[in-house]
């Protein structure tokens, strides 16, 4: 056995790790590589969708339009989920992606037509506001 020298800075007794392999060295830092770069792969890198701007309750149904090519597997997923009224946050849950996600492919596919989406209307007022207030503190 070789004395350690601290003024070279390497132990002899220690077995260098590989840069590429992570900090120890277990396949385990993969996953956290894939989850990071699965939902910029899935969506193309677009963070939003260009025309539709969808509220995570917005209510989505498959429609009987056929597509016009072969789908993304998230885009038959969603397609799937679909069948029933479903929100987009469930929709989400259900195929496993990040919400943000979610509204990206499932604007692509009301712009293509596969997908109706039925938004809430906003007719909350102050009025009702105070109304539904004084409803909840009477219980």
């Amino acid at each position: 056995m070789h004395p350690w020298d601290p003024m070279s800075g390497s132990d002899p007794s220690v077995t260098p790790v590989d840069a590429g392999s992570g900090a120890h060295g277990d396949e385990h830092d993969d996953g956290a590589d894939e989850s990071l770069v699965r939902p910029f792969v899935i969506t193309g890198g677009r963070t939003r969708h260009a025309t539709v701007h969808l509220r995570v309750e917005s209510l989505v149904v498959a429609t009987d339009a056929r597509p016009a090519g072969a789908l993304q597997f998230e885009h038959a997923a969603i397609l799937d989920v679909c069948q029933q009224p479903i929100s987009v946050a469930e929709v989400a849950a259900r195929i496993g992606v990040p919400l943000g996600v979610a509204q990206i492919l499932v604007g692509d596919l009301a712009d293509a037509g596969l997908v109706r989406v039925h938004e809430a209307t906003s007719i909350a007022t102050p009025a009702l506001l105070l109304r539904m207030i004084d409803a909840v503190r009477a219980l």
